[in-house]
């Protein structure tokens, strides 16, 4: 059982998950890769702009997708590559979440996947590393990553990492791998077709969202459970502008498929300031799916303040508070961005 299964990994043209953009697929055979695929992919038409941030990380644009294939052809690869056999993906709750919205987005319908997150995984089986970014274990496993973010050269790092992982372990089943590591394998349940939803013009607040109904069908969370997918940074926008659209974007709800291990799981994390790697909402999302709870304001709850930067001078309102707290006997963790990087297990640039 599970002794086929495929890594992948998703590139995306901005916050939106939906908005895939290139694809890379391992196909793993008793412990050997035995087939690859990639393809670079035209995002769905609700979410087809290309936002500076995910162009520095990638280097992918919109001339570069113009003749690729749509997501519905995208997906079709990627159903038959797959073959019914379990995913594996490092931050796999992201790369399930491509999927999932990228079907959203054109009204396609999805079966059932299993996977396995080598994030998660790592943190168990190397647990001593000073981080779990792919680069980091790749370095500790002996790969060595020539392109990180690129779709093919990620998918063939989270087929390594997995692979190293059953060797350690002494199998070639995701499932027995499983269960040596405490790790549970996870589930999204198949999804039939769903109304195509309507484009957004670009900036216009939040990217497009599937309606409650269309959410619960696919199998995921109602309408205040959804992760937040604000678009980021729009050209021309203003700081007013910037803000009013950080204010009006709702706050995501912990990823049921975190790792309990992990070192944000369970923390509340608020942001003071800007961060020079990504925009608030990102943060809060992927704060979300490390298993975290996002909040807007410094509180009484407040378990970690990311500290960034400010036009002004001296402390931000947030930061002050959070020391005010700390007076008090609060436990509130000061940290810098790349400290938060390392929390997330990501780099500067992305997963």
């Amino acid at each position: 059982m599970s002794h086929t299964w495929t890594a992948i990994d998703f590139e995306t043209a901005n916050h939106d998950r939906g908005s895939a953009c290139a694809v890379g697929l391992v196909r793993v055979r008793d412990g050997a890769v035995v087939d690859r695929f990639t393809t670079l992919i035209r995002p769905p038409r609700q979410v087809d702009f290309f936002s500076r941030h995910n162009i520095a990380v990638h280097g992918i644009t919109a001339a570069d997708v113009a003749d690729a294939p749509g997501w519905p052809e995208a997906h079709a690869r990627i159903v038959e590559f797959a073959d019914g056999d379990p995913l594996v993906a490092h931050n796999a709750a992201f790369d399930i979440g491509v999927l999932r919205q990228a079907c959203a987005h054109t009204g396609l319908s999805h079966p059932a996947w299993e996977y396995a997150c080598t994030l998660a995984l790592s943190r168990r089986t190397w647990a001593d590393l000073p981080d779990h970014k792919l680069p980091t274990v790749c370095a500790h496993i002996g790969h060595r990553v020539l392109h990180h973010h690129r779709a093919d050269a990620d998918a063939e790092a989270a087929a390594s990492i997995m692979i190293a992982a059953m060797t350690r372990y002494g199998t070639s089943s995701l499932a027995d791998l499983a269960r040596a590591a405490r790790l549970d394998l996870r589930r999204v349940e198949a999804a039939g077709a769903l109304p195509v939803q309507e484009a957004l013009p670009v900036g216009a607040g939040t990217a497009a969202q599937p309606p409650a109904s269309a959410a619960r069908a696919a199998g995921g969370p109602s309408a205040p459970a959804r992760a937040a997918t604000a678009p980021g940074p729009v050209a021309g926008e203003d700081r007013f502008s910037r803000w009013q659209r950080v204010a009006q974007t709702p706050l995501p709800e912990p990823s049921p498929d975190a790792d309990p291990a992990g070192p944000l799981y369970g923390r509340t994390v608020c942001v003071s300031g800007d961060l020079a790697s990504m925009d608030k909402p990102e943060v809060w999302r992927r704060v979300a799916e490390a298993g975290g709870r996002p909040a807007k304001n410094v509180t009484r709850k407040t378990d970690v303040l990311v500290l960034g930067g400010h036009d002004g001078t001296g402390k931000t309102s947030k930061h002050r508070q959070a020391e005010a707290y700390r007076e008090r006997g609060q436990r509130i963790d000061l940290v810098t961005e790349d400290e938060l990087l390392a929390l997330l297990g990501m780099t500067t640039a992305g997963p």
